[in-house]
């Protein structure tokens, strides 16, 4: 009975070690696939578009680990940005920016209708969007809350996306041909913006997709949306 006590405790004592072994090396392996995919995605964004393969150029000292990083380049009707935090804005481009010369394209939405949806919380948020032209600027302030004189009330029905609240449509003879931006600054509430239209519309950034293996099995997979200039909301704020 001790010799089979003392083996039990033996093997028990065994198992564990080499069970904390194993998972130690499985962290390791997860942290080294990690370190990986992120040089192979900041790989991406310095190339700024195409795709970077691992062990190749310059992630060439990565031989242990298999994969790819792209840029992402499709354009889309709908929009949504990460929570906006009270008096944070969001800018958004009307028409093709090239973030190399910092020039617009001219390409612009025309004369298509925009919207923009937006959540509420405890607290109801208000909008202020400032569509910046060649002309000048064009301000409209959206209060669901009334808390804002001459503020329009919007509409509590956001279509196509039913999990934001309120939502507000500018004309496309408003946005006209030389709108250049749209500011869209929120008030009273932190929330997200849902924008959309008919067709599609001008890319905010850049989208990185990275995905890396290792030689044992580990596979990690890394998502980046890296935006365009973000114009600090100070720039066209309104005091209420």
């Amino acid at each position: 009975m001790l010799l089979a006590t003392l083996m039990t405790v033996v093997l028990s004592v065994s198992f564990q070690s080499i069970t904390e072994t194993q998972v130690s090396k499985l962290e390791e392996e997860n942290q080294k696939a990690l370190a990986a995919a992120e040089a192979a995605l900041e790989a991406a964004l310095k190339q700024g578009a195409g795709t970077v393969i691992i062990g190749e150029g310059a992630l060439s000292s990565l031989t242990d680990f298999t994969g790819s990083a792209s840029v992402e380049t499709a354009t889309s009707n709908q929009f949504t940005t990460s929570s906006i935090i009270k008096d944070g804005s969001y800018t958004f481009y009307l028409e093709n920016y090239d973030p190399v010369t910092k020039t617009f394209s001219g390409e612009s939405l025309d004369t298509e209708d925009i919207t923009v949806c937006f959540q509420s919380g405890t607290t109801i948020p208000a909008l202020e969007i400032t569509l910046v032209k060649d002309s000048g600027v064009k301000k409209y302030v959206i209060d669901p809350d009334s808390r804002i004189s001459n503020a329009s009330t919007g509409s509590s029905i956001c279509t196509p996306n039913t999990n934001f609240n309120y939502s507000y449509s500018i004309s496309g003879s408003n946005i006209s041909t030389d709108s250049k931006l749209m500011e869209v600054r929120v008030l009273y509430a932190p929330t997200k913006l849902f924008i959309s239209r008919s067709s599609d519309m001008p890319l905010q950034g850049k989208t990185v997709v990275s995905e890396v293996s290792s030689s044992t099995g580990v596979s990690k997979k890394i998502t980046l949306f890296q935006s365009y200039p973000q114009i600090p909301s100070e720039f066209f704020s309104t005091s209420f």
